[in-house]
């Protein structure tokens, strides 16, 4: 994913946090980190390089005390959501940590060891029913390039729980084998995750079914030599351009629809099938289960709902 980055001569500084900002994220670039999380941490300094010198607080890494991060972290959770603020608390950390971590002279202390970030609100993912998404798949139920195009987008997000950018890399060549990140014969899909991290999922047959009718449709695409499994009107479909699609599927449809909500009702929807927490972690690209935890937080209680109404323990009596 392309992303713009922001600039160490957006800080404007008197000390050498704003210096030391390129050579963050020349260190992030190496250590293969995505360019959305670049960004993200980037974008943490700049935020709090402003403040600093807009308050006239010091700017020298040395000088920088925890006070005034926690001012800027007030300030932002006075004017943005908790999950902004606490994303830019990560990303300051971060960089303050590499810091450290490149002081020869080891005597470099973080302002912001021992900080806690901003707690979270309890996250709320809306999850689609299997009627809801029915009637996304109805409205793509034609036989034109898109709604062949559109109805398999649907399908690999609710059979992988891939996130969009995974979804939009898949790539497709007409006659490099090579060059294929589906396997038809096995239904394995190859993704490459945060950190260019690769693993598989597996299509069912549905899908396998739905991803024939649109490479049929593919072959008479003005477009079609191009390597990328997605096509829309004027070449390859960009991540952009597969979030509008489902967007406006969404509208024709009544049901709201976004691909990482996709990505939530298939976990909670392997889950209800009794699929393994390690086997969620392995094929939906997670590291750790802490995010795991937030997305089950609302909706275990659905799950717990269905199976009590499965027992009907009243029955009994």
């Amino acid at each position: 994913m392309a992303t713009t980055l922001p600039s160490s001569s957006s800080i404007v500084t008197l000390g050498d946090l704003g210096d030391e900002l390129g050579a963050f994220v020349r260190h992030l670039r190496a250590g293969n980190i995505s360019p959305a999380t670049i960004y993200a941490y980037s974008g943490a300094v700049v935020s709090l390089g402003r403040f600093l010198t807009e308050h006239e607080y010091p700017t020298d890494m040395r000088a920088i005390r925890r006070e005034h991060v926690e001012e800027w972290i007030n300030g932002l959770l006075e004017t943005y959501k908790a999950a902004t603020a606490h994303q830019r608390f990560r990303g300051a950390q971060r960089f303050f940590h590499w810091y450290a971590a490149m002081d020869d002279t080891e005597t470099f202390r973080s302002p912001m060891a021992k900080m806690r970030p901003p707690r979270l609100p309890e996250y709320q993912p809306e999850v689609l029913t299997l009627e809801q998404i029915r009637k996304l798949l109805a409205v793509c139920s034609g036989k034109s390039f898109e709604d062949r195009r559109d109805e398999l987008l649907i399908r690999i997000f609710f059979d992988t729980g891939a996130r969009r950018g995974e979804v939009a890399e898949l790539r497709w060549h007409p006659t490099d084998h090579a060059d294929r990140d589906i396997d038809l014969p096995t239904g394995r899909v190859r993704l490459f995750g945060k950190g260019r991290r690769e693993r598989y999922a597996f299509l069912s047959d549905t899908t396998l079914d739905a991803l024939d009718r649109y490479l049929r449709a593919r072959r008479l695409h003005p477009h079609s030599e191009s390597e990328w499994l997605w096509l829309g009107r004027k070449g390859r479909l960009t991540d952009s351009g597969i979030g509008q699609a489902l967007h406006d599927l969404g509208l024709r449809a009544g049901v709201p629809v976004h691909p990482h909500t996709l990505r939530h009702s298939w976990r909670h929807h392997v889950a209800s099938k009794g699929m393994s927490r390690e086997d969620m972690m392995t094929l939906g690209g997670w590291r750790s289960d802490a995010m795991l935890r937030r997305y089950a937080s609302t909706t275990a209680n659905a799950r717990a709902l269905d199976a009590a109404r499965a027992i009907s323990l009243g029955n009994d009596l």
